[in-house]
């Protein structure tokens, strides 16, 4: 887990595409903010008296009784959206038609790509090895210790919590991914530079950094493991998936717009 201050304050899990799509938002209106990581199941201890439960990313501003707590990612990126002056810059376009199209990706990844994004990695590593570096990547020593004893532990929670241990719960979970990247693609096929049109929006932002895990474009916010240290099988279809043109819409997303501040 990580822990984001400013005048704000903010918790996220730092492998978590969710805390990446939130962290791109604050990051694209300059909003400042300072990151604390904490390990896994430990943000427990940190998130208490938030609110909504322990799910993240949050972003708390204030502090005692004038806090204020967003719970979700998309309330997030409404929030850096109003550092943002320009129309042409905005993630949410004024025009209804287009917010609605817009609102109805992000919707749909949110519900769909990322909880299955997210499934379908873990069922492949979280036994492994690197599974120590993605839960701890970032956190203080002790935590780090901590988690080294109690890693066989820490792997039963969060393969049961995802529903890794369903029937057929990759497969199902890279159906759902597949099918996502077809609509993305056929979204695409006209020549559109972004899934809406001629303009980045919040749509692009949100497939791209939920698709993070599988693609790894090389400005994604947190560690990720090489193609070759992970299972053949696990490489093999992040390879075709990365090749796809929606794939290719994921890399092109980061290279141009990642670290883009504006007004």
């Amino acid at each position: 887990m990580m822990l984001l201050e400013q005048t704000s304050l903010g918790i996220e899990r730092r492998a978590s595409h969710y805390c990446e799509k939130a962290r791109w938002a604050l990051d694209r209106a300059a909003v400042v903010y300072r990151e604390s990581k904490h390990v896994v199941l430990l943000h427990m201890f940190f998130t208490r008296g938030l609110g909504a439960g322990t799910s993240c990313p949050k972003l708390v501003m204030g502090r005692h009784s004038e806090q204020v707590v967003l719970q979700e990612s998309p309330d997030i990126l409404r929030f850096a959206e109003k550092n943002i002056k320009r129309e042409e810059d905005r993630l949410y376009p004024s025009d209804p038609e287009m917010l609605r199209a817009v609102q109805a990706w992000e919707t749909k990844f949110g519900k769909k790509l990322g909880p299955h994004v997210r499934r379908w990695v873990y069922c492949y590593l979280i036994f492994d090895k690197c599974s120590y570096r993605m839960l701890t990547q970032g956190t203080p020593m002790w935590e780090r210790i901590v988690a080294w004893f109690f890693m066989p532990f820490l792997r039963r929670v969060v393969y049961g919590a995802l529903y890794c241990n369903k029937p057929d719960a990759k497969e199902n979970s890279l159906k759902v991914i597949q099918e996502l990247y077809q609509e993305v693609e056929e979204a695409l096929s006209d020549g559109r530079p972004y899934l809406c049109g001629n303009r980045f929006t919040a749509a692009d932002l949100t497939f791209a950094a939920l698709s993070g895990p599988i693609i790894c474009p090389p400005k994604y916010g947190a560690w990720t493991p090489a193609f070759e240290e992970v299972p053949a099988e696990m490489a093999q279809i992040q390879l075709a998936l990365r090749k796809s043109p929606a794939g290719q819409h994921v890399i092109n997303v980061y290279e141009k717009q990642r670290f883009v501040v504006v007004e």
